[in-house]
């Protein structure tokens, strides 16, 4: 518990000096151009704390769903934010240069900081599912009304073995990519009931086919899935991926995601000596080595034969980390991959074949679940999803919507247009408008992540049951291991 909350403070730090870079880009072009800045604020709404230095007010505000500089000249944002209404016909004007520079400088410090930790990630390396070769091919699978159906790769005639080179005539160069892709794709066949497709390039043999592919909706966050999985290295440890109720491991106290390392101190080395050992010892309590967060933990677990079967087991299901390599990927690349994976979110969440919805977006909460997540597994993992987050706050902060960066410019650009300054009442109204609307986004998205939260740390358990009889292969289980 003390690591967790640890690992969501490290998460909460990183978020907001995400924000605090990006307000800094404002403030240091605004300070350069020679613009009043009165307030610097980390949150909207009310100040909690802060200090007063060379005319500007740097606080800490209640609510943390952003940040902003107040910058008087360029818009005035006084009520909106819950300052008071500073009088802005009373200050030199600026030019149309200077709305447009400060207002860029936000977005431009955040892909900054996205290079840095690129070079970071350049240097050190990360861990990644590489290879597209396909490992498991479902023949069933549960969509996400709880119905047991045709796996949509098997189906289309995708096999394992098969390297995946394209989706929808875009070039693959990681797994994570492809999970991106399909999730996001928008093709559809004509019609009104026509099924979701997607076209699947894979190599096979060395001989390039094309296949067909109608995907599924899976999960509560009904996802499009065709029903494939990586290679998985089957010489790593095995991983724990679901427990039995009832039975022997959930009692003893193994945890899904422990690393099974040793049986009665032998070491595992394969899937068929974990099944071999159980049948030869089952009749007595087996010593269990797993590691779990990066330490090793021994659990005595006396097997059980379970109602209705012939051998003891101790009631987990396991599968292989899939396999991975050491990428160095350049930051000039690195860079483009968030952003085309940002491309492709937008694309997908604006386009009317799409099954990306705003409930799929991830706010504040996600966020720092997912933060907190990445610092749990790494602090590579960590640097890696910041950047991500960095880019992605660089691009949509520039989006020209009100309350945004992009709208400050918008609001510029048309002034410049018209030769005339936009009345500041429509500014104003236009601004809280946007507010709300920003408000309630957040609240809306938020409401969905702490569903997704709960899901992830297992307080939550919606999942539509599948019927026993029809349950797909996944994790190795029962004859073939415990």
């Amino acid at each position: 518990m003390f690591s967790t909350i640890l690992y969501i403070a490290l998460a909460l730090f990183a978020l907001g000096f995400s924000i605090f870079i990006h307000e800094l880009g404002h403030f240091i072009a605004a300070k350069k151009r020679g613009l009043i800045a009165d307030r610097f604020s980390i949150g909207f709404g009310p100040r909690l704390f802060g200090w007063h230095r060379n005319g500007t007010d740097f606080r800490l505000s209640l609510l943390p769903l952003g940040g902003y500089v107040s910058l008087p000249q360029l818009a005035d944002m006084g009520r909106i934010e819950g300052g008071e209404k500073e009088d802005a016909d009373r200050l030199p004007p600026i030019s149309y240069a200077d709305k447009m520079i400060v207002a860029v400088m936000g977005a431009v410090f955040n892909l900054i900081f996205a290079l840095v930790l690129s070079l970071v990630l350049w240097g050190v390396g990360r861990e990644i599912v590489k290879s597209t070769t396909v490992g498991f091919v479902a023949e069933e699978i549960r969509n996400a009304d709880g119905e047991i159906v045709p796996g949509p790769a098997y189906a289309a005639g995708i096999r394992e073995g098969d390297s995946i080179y394209s989706i929808d005539d875009k070039q693959v160069p990681d797994w994570w990519y492809f999970q991106n892709a399909i999730a996001t794709s928008v093709g559809k066949e004509a019609g009104e009931n026509g099924r979701r497709l997607v076209e699947v390039g894979i190599l096979r043999d060395g001989q390039a086919m094309e296949f067909t592919v109608y995907p599924e909706l899976v999960s509560s966050e009904r996802m499009r899935y065709i029903g494939i999985e990586p290679e998985t290295d089957e010489t790593s440890a095995p991983i724990v991926m679901r427990l039995e109720p009832g039975m022997p491991a959930m009692e003893a106290g193994l945890q899904p995601m422990d690393r099974l390392i040793k049986l009665d101190g032998e070491e595992i080395i394969s899937g068929a000596f974990l099944s071999t050992y159980l049948a030869n010892h089952g009749d007595r309590s087996i010593n269990v080595t797993v590691e779990r967060d990066g330490k090793e933990i021994t659990l005595p677990i006396q097997p059980r034969i379970k109602e209705g079967e012939n051998s003891p087991r101790f009631g987990f299901a396991y599968d292989f980390q899939d396999k991975t390599e050491i990428v160095h990927y350049n930051p000039i690349d690195q860079l483009y991959r968030f952003a085309e994976t940002m491309k492709m979110t937008l694309f997908a969440l604006l386009h009317k074949n799409s099954d990306v919805h705003v409930k799929n977006m991830s706010g504040p909460v996600g966020i720092v679940h997912g933060l907190t997540r990445m610092a749990q597994i790494g602090f590579i993992d960590l640097l890696w999803m910041l950047a991500l987050i960095n880019v992605n706050l660089a691009i949509f902060n520039l989006l020209p919507i009100p309350v945004l960066d992009g709208g400050h410019m918008l609001f510029a650009t048309i002034s410049k247009v018209i030769g005339r300054p936009l009345p500041q009442k429509v500014m104003e109204n236009v601004q809280g408008a946007f507010m709300i609307l920003l408000l309630g986004f957040v609240v809306y998205v938020s409401f969905f992540d702490v569903g997704r939260v709960g899901r992830d740390i297992g307080l939550i358990d919606d999942e539509p049951p599948a019927p026993a009889e029809a349950a797909p292969a996944a994790p190795t289980t029962d004859e073939a291991a415990p």
